[in-house]
């Protein structure tokens, strides 16, 4: 503020006049915005850091309605909470509980924090505001709640994963310790049809153990991957896996059909084919049961982000199961294949892309796998375990 500035436009505001520089000096060095308004909620004073904050020129602010910097929705009940405060004035928090924003220049809101000091004066009333932009404060608090959900969901994870270890990894190792001693017995009785028999029950249970552990394994990593971010043409990425696939297409008389159209995605390739990968095979595992089945990939978006669907035409999955199947070692039909571990990995690699999984479905009409990629997401520059 330039010393001599007449800061009021009337003879009540003449307090506001000063030529002291230091004064000037003092209050715009101040790191929170100041403002002083009157009755009329008239602008009288600002500081460097209130113009700076919203976005205004130097001395622009002056002379205009305090109401010029709150969101126009709400402004008919600020000038009843501004005229409340003149009644009853005491030094306080501006909406204490509520998120109270500000609106920029430019149109843009903030979120901001607001304390009121009322100042009596020869000249009559006035009231002090400091303006804080917390912004970054809000980002924070994000970040913790974040946070905090992650470590929750990873309390309940190390729960399940502790019962998988004594549980599902226990199991195989009874069935092939039993199985070995029956191999010790056939062998000494020469009962070999016996024999072959105990040999393959042993290999199942060894090949049920190397998937668990190998699952474990990539879940473990999808927490500490470092992702290779580049755009990925959706199109040719699934129709690279309906190649891979073929022959198990071919085995559950299934046709999977990859629309053309598809979006171009920014993402690691790498994960994403895992994602896709497992939302196929899934349909293929539970959803393949007749002579003639589909799984159609489907795509709309909106303006914030992509939504890409894996639909087949199984029989669907109850709406009591569609949060639980994307819980670690969840699974709807413990007799198909699988270790209740890839749905898991689908929904942890779409966090880390910004965006989430989800399914629909309505018994027996079939389930489309939803998953969703910001249109507008910024990507960790590092990981601190990045594994490749």
């Amino acid at each position: 503020m330039e010393p001599g500035n007449e800061l009021g436009h009337s003879a009540g505001n003449a307090a506001f006049k000063s030529d002291n520089t230091k004064f000037n000096i003092i209050v715009d060095s101040v790191p929170n915005g100041l403002i002083v308004v009157d009755k009329r909620g008239e602008i009288l004073m600002c500081n460097a850091e209130m113009e700076k904050m919203f976005g205004y020129d130097k001395g622009e602010l002056i002379g205009q309605s305090l109401e010029v910097l709150v969101p126009r929705e709400v402004r008919t009940v600020h000038v009843n909470h501004r005229q409340g405060f003149f009644q009853n004035p005491s030094k306080r928090q501006m909406g204490a509980g509520r998120d109270l924003r500000g609106i920029r220049k430019d149109g843009s809101e903030m979120p901001v924090e607001i304390g009121l000091n009322p100042l009596e004066t020869d000249q009559g009333s006035f009231v002090v505001a400091s303006v804080v932009d917390i912004t970054e404060r809000k980002k924070l608090d994000l970040m913790l709640l974040r946070a905090y959900d992650e470590v929750q969901q990873k309390n309940l994870e190390m729960e399940q994963f502790v019962y998988t270890v004594s549980h599902d990894l226990k199991a195989p190792l009874v069935t092939s310790s039993s199985y070995i001693s029956f191999l010790r017995e056939d062998l000494q009785a020469g009962r070999f049809d016996a024999l072959m028999d105990s040999l393959a029950r042993v290999e199942k249970a060894n090949k049920k153990m190397h998937e668990l552990i190998y699952d474990l394994l990539q879940l473990s990593r999808t927490s500490r991957m470092e992702l290779k971010v580049a755009p990925i043409n959706l199109s040719l990425l699934i129709g690279e896996i309906k190649k891979d696939l073929r022959d198990q297409l071919a085995d559950k008389k299934t046709e999977l059909i990859v629309p053309n159209g598809l979006p171009v995605v920014n993402g690691d390739s790498k994960r994403i084919t895992q994602v896709f990968e497992n939302l196929i095979i899934n349909g293929l595992k539970y959803a393949a049961v007749t002579d003639k089945n589909t799984i159609e990939i489907l795509h709309k978006e909106d303006e914030k982000e992509i939504l890409i669907g894996v639909k087949d035409t199984g029989p669907g999955i109850p709406p009591q199961y569609h949060k639980k199947i994307f819980a670690l070692f969840q699974r709807l039909d413990n007799e198909k294949e699988g270790t209740g571990v890839g749905l898991t990995i689908v929904s942890r690699i779409m966090g880390l892309h910004g965006g989430k999984a989800w399914v629909e479905s309505e018994p027996p009409n079939g389930a489309t796998f939803w998953v969703s990629f910001p249109k507008q997401y910024q990507f960790p520059k590092e990981n601190h375990d990045g594994i490749h």
